[in-house]
């Protein structure tokens, strides 16, 4: 744009003379670009627009004229022997303009990198934070897992350690992680976009309430739905509240490792945004847990988080193959057949293996070269050692190492009996069934061996020939049942309905047992009448007495053959579950 010259009091055609400086009206000047020498410029023009090549004075001998594009500052010559100096009239409103322009440019791009500094503030923030909070954790995922192997596996509390306390509850999780096992939490999302700890997608296994979670709002779940593990934990346990996600990351993120899966579709962009918003730290102590089928793994890879992706029996090798280079640590069912976990270990990464629930599972894996234990009782099968030698059914708890013969299922779980049989337990499932009580096993035998003690009656009696008691000296914790080829073989105490006691064993992979020693007549029990037994095993021989009437004992038996430490109760032959056999009073003692 062309500026406009003139207008100001020092704007004037004017010639020294002596001392005094006289305007020239009607003087010519031309126009340069240099106080001395330089380029005359001679696109001008007068105020009208009128081009010219030099400016004219006026009558007043003020001097006004537009000159060339983009000039603004010039040198006027009127032939008196030196030039004046002229400065653009307009020059400060165009500096206003391009200066407001320029401000607005700044503020945008000011504004721009004010967030941008925000974002890495609070990013750089979150790290140090980071810094600062878990190098005093117990572990971050990799230093956990570096040094696992077949030998020294590691132990994941599955569902917060659901086989022994309400699974997905603060109280689990606060359980497990104080015996330092990391946590595996599972989310599903509310219809507020809340997400909770929860397995299923529905409430209705595990809590007092029906339907599908993403139908309850926020506060109706913080409010009346609670996690209830009575019927396979035992009446006991109190009814607990639901747990969101973020109470866990609070309390626990960096602290143990975590195993952390969206179970609906609804939940992972939830989770998604939660870790990325709220938990930037997430990467360096939780594990991506997640199915094979799952797209979720680019976003998690993305973010530098390991990841465990689990198998289904029917997952093919192209599949894996295809999501390789995405997956940190595979996953094997324990129902896989001992070759295909062998091929999913030789692939070369960490193999973890679930549901595991007994130390015979963890023998049978690690053999097979798995080094990771997803378990709902880490606390029993990470260890060989019992951990009581009495019983306190009577508080109505179920213990750790209790293994039905169908693990995870309230049908099969240990029955603790209400008022006015508090402290006596049955099986309420037949036929054939019974129970480990491997928080006794196993069993720290003394120089001369060891006895087990305990309570029997039927409430209802059964058929006189059909018997209940309890299985014992068996190697592995591996279920038993009566009348079945068992894995490992071991003895069972048979009290019949008419009073007939014998000394059963057993032999692995048979389907039926041989007898020990004599049948010893007792008096035949009576319903809801109390009897007292104890079983004595030593390094030579095998006795059973029954204590609540004098000389009812099998003598000792001299057999050798199993002496292993793990027992249970046994249904035995029963058939019908209202004639079951009732235990209490159980206890351990060395001999």
């Amino acid at each position: 744009m062309r500026h406009y010259f003139g207008g100001s009091t020092s704007d004037y055609a004017m010639e020294r003379v002596g001392n005094q400086l006289l305007l020239r009206p009607g003087a010519t000047g031309t126009v340069w670009d240099s106080v001395t020498g330089g380029s005359q410029l001679t696109d001008l023009t007068d105020v009208n627009g009128v081009p010219v090549t030099a400016t004219t004075a006026a009558a007043d001998g003020a001097v006004s004229f537009y000159g060339p594009e983009d000039v603004t500052a010039c040198f006027v010559d009127f032939g008196y022997g030196r030039r004046y100096s002229m400065v653009a009239a307009d020059i400060a409103s165009t500096v206003t303009g391009k200066l407001g322009g320029l401000v607005s440019t700044a503020a945008d791009d000011a504004t721009a990198k004010a967030t941008a500094a925000k974002d890495a503030a609070i990013s750089a923030a979150a790290s140090s934070a980071a810094a600062l909070y878990l190098p005093s954790a117990i572990t971050d995922v990799d230093s956990y897992f570096a040094s696992a192997t077949p030998t020294t596996p590691r132990f994941f509390a599955h569902r917060g350690g659901g086989m022994v306390r309400p699974e997905h509850t603060l109280v689990g999780y606060r359980a497990a992680a104080a015996m330092g096992f990391p946590l595996e939490v599972s989310v599903n999302v509310d219809a507020s976009g809340e997400l909770w700890c929860l397995h299923d997608l529905t409430l209705d296994r595990t809590t007092n309430r029906t339907g599908a979670l993403n139908t309850y709002t926020t506060e109706e779940v913080g409010q009346q739905v609670l996690t209830t593990g009575r019927p396979m934990l035992g009446p006991g346990w109190a009814e607990q509240p639901m747990v969101p996600l973020r109470q866990v990351l609070d309390e626990f993120l960096g602290k143990v490792v975590i195993f952390l899966e969206a179970k609906g579709n609804d939940a992972v962009v939830p989770l998604q945004n939660l870790l990325t918003t709220s938990y930037p730290h997430a990467p360096r102590s939780v594990v991506w847990k997640a199915h094979i089928g799952t797209a979720s793994l680019p976003w998690a890879k993305a973010r530098d988080y390991r990841t465990w992706v689990y198998l289904d029996v029917g997952t093919t090798d192209a599949t894996m193959n295809a999501k390789d280079g995405m997956v940190d640590y595979w996953g094997v069912q324990t129902t896989f057949t001992e070759q295909r976990v062998e091929q999913v270990v030789a692939r070369g990464k960490p193999v973890f293996a679930w549901p595991v629930y007994r130390r015979s599972q963890v023998a049978r894996l690690t053999a097979l070269g798995v080094v990771g234990i997803m378990t709902s009782d880490p606390r029993y099968v990470s260890t060989a050692a019992p951990q009581r030698t009495a019983s306190r059914w009577d508080l109505q708890v179920k213990e750790s190492g209790g293994t039905p013969t169908i693990d995870y299922d309230s049908g099969y779980a240990l029955v603790f009996a209400p008022a006015p049989d508090v402290g006596w337990v049955s099986v309420a499932a037949v036929p054939n069934q019974s129970f480990g009580l491997g928080t006794y096993c196993s069993v720290n035998s003394g120089p001369g061996g060891y006895r087990i003690s305990f309570d029997m009656k039927f409430k209802v009696l059964p058929a006189a020939t059909l018997h209940g008691g309890i299985y014992f000296g068996k190697q592995s914790d591996d279920a038993y049942r009566f009348g079945t080829a068992n894995a490992t073989g071991g003895y069972h105490l048979v009290l019949r309905a008419n009073g007939q006691m014998q000394v059963n064993k057993h032999t692995a992979g048979s389907t039926s047992g041989t007898q020990i020693g004599s049948t010893i007549a007792t008096a035949a029990p009576v319903a809801d009448g109390v009897m007292s037994f104890q079983v004595d095993v030593t390094p030579t021989t095998v006795e059973v007495r029954r204590t609540d009437g004098a000389g009812w004992t099998t003598g000792p038996i001299a057999d050798t053959t199993y002496r292993g430490g793990y027992f249970g109760l046994s249904n035995g032959s029963v058939t019908d579950v209202a004639t079951r056999p009732y235990w209490r009073a159980l206890s351990v003692t060395q001999l």
